[in-house]
């Protein structure tokens, strides 16, 4: 049975639910789960079920080295959690993102999980998606030349979250880390180029680097190519844009991404064509599935799950924290009627 350490929006929503999807078509022995999470005891859906502790957990698992843990509590609370599971007797983790709130934090969990003799598999949505491995085939059979440019917009309304929610105090820690992670996951190892964030701004109050978030990246190819990556994430959009963009020699592919569970679907555009490619996605769920496939030995690691690959994409947001917590790093809101353009860093 999965067990779900912290039973917030990702693990309740999100995780829980992709578990439930998965077994109903048996692609996992049961959409049940265990929870560990001091905050909700009650209340809890009749497929779950409370466990006081990690060590709790375990015991009903009898063998918990076989489970799989997903960690989905605040990203500054995952090196307790996986300290904890490790001790309890767990194994095989799958971890939200991102790994931790530094790259120091990352490297820490990584080591102390690679000490048990534990694995990892860190989550990285876009990597997994089906509009992803679309938008990757047309690439490698040339249809828009040599990528020169990707531009990844990632767009909604988080007003009350934010007034709310404590654990997020940077634009850079919500969507931002999916964002580089697909940049690098798509273009290989980058630098920071740029960076910048604004204020949410509210009526009776101002939450400073939450409102948005702006980073940009270059990229170098084996053969000495440049790619530039500009990320865009504005969370005071009046709507959800979840937009991928390849510029290349000889066209542009333009990705959407479903916008929520709701309608696992996405679109592909391409230059000359007159109608989008309707793609059925539903990213995290494929995740899960083919995490648990791995962990059983029938499926190579998913795509994008590297503990490497997540650690530079931390280094990055490392940068990019620091540069935009610099003097002149944070810029006002921009006064834009719509979300804001993935103008270049």
């Amino acid at each position: 049975m999965p067990v779900i350490v912290g039973y917030g929006r990702a693990g309740r929503d999100l995780h829980h639910r992709s578990l439930r999807s998965l077994a109903a078509k048996r692609a996992v022995p049961t959409g049940e789960a265990l929870v560990v999470d001091p905050a909700c005891r009650d209340g809890l859906p009749a497929d779950a079920r409370w466990c006081a502790s990690p060590a709790a957990a375990a015991a009903v698992l009898g063998d918990p080295g076989r489970g799989v843990f997903h960690v989905t509590t605040p990203a500054s609370q995952h090196l307790k959690a996986v300290r904890e599971l490790l001790s309890a007797g767990a194994r095989r983790f799958i971890v939200e993102k991102p790994l931790a709130p530094t790259a120091a934090q990352a490297r820490a969990l990584l080591a102390l999980i690679e000490e048990a003799g534990g694995h990892l598999v860190p989550v990285g949505v876009w990597p997994s998606s089906a509009v992803t491995r679309e938008a990757i085939g047309l690439l490698d059979d040339g249809r828009i030349g040599r990528l020169k440019a990707l531009q990844m917009e990632q767009h909604k309304p988080r007003f009350r979250r934010s007034l709310s929610n404590d654990a997020h105090g940077s634009a850079l820690q919500i969507e931002m880390p999916h964002q580089v992670l697909l940049a690098l996951h798509l273009c290989g190892t980058a630098h920071l180029t740029g960076c910048a964030t604004w204020p949410m701004v509210l009526p009776g109050a101002t939450l400073p680097h939450l409102g948005g978030a702006r980073v940009g990246l270059e990229h170098t190819g084996p053969m000495g190519e440049r790619v530039t990556s500009t990320l865009v994430s504005d969370l005071t959009s009046p709507v959800r844009v979840r937009r991928l963009t390849l510029t290349g020699t000889a066209g542009e592919i333009t990705a959407h991404y479903p916008i929520s569970g709701d309608d696992p679907f996405g679109q592909i555009w391409i230059t000359g064509q007159e109608r989008p490619r309707i793609v059925p996605d539903a990213p995290l769920t494929a995740l899960i599935e083919d995490a648990y496939q791995f962990y059983l030995g029938n499926r190579p690691r998913p795509p994008g799950t590297e503990p490497a690959l997540h650690l530079a994409a931390m280094e990055v947001l490392d940068a990019a924290a620091a540069a935009s917590t610099a003097p002149h790093g944070e810029m006002e809101a921009p006064a834009l009627s719509g979300p804001r353009k993935a103008a270049s860093c």
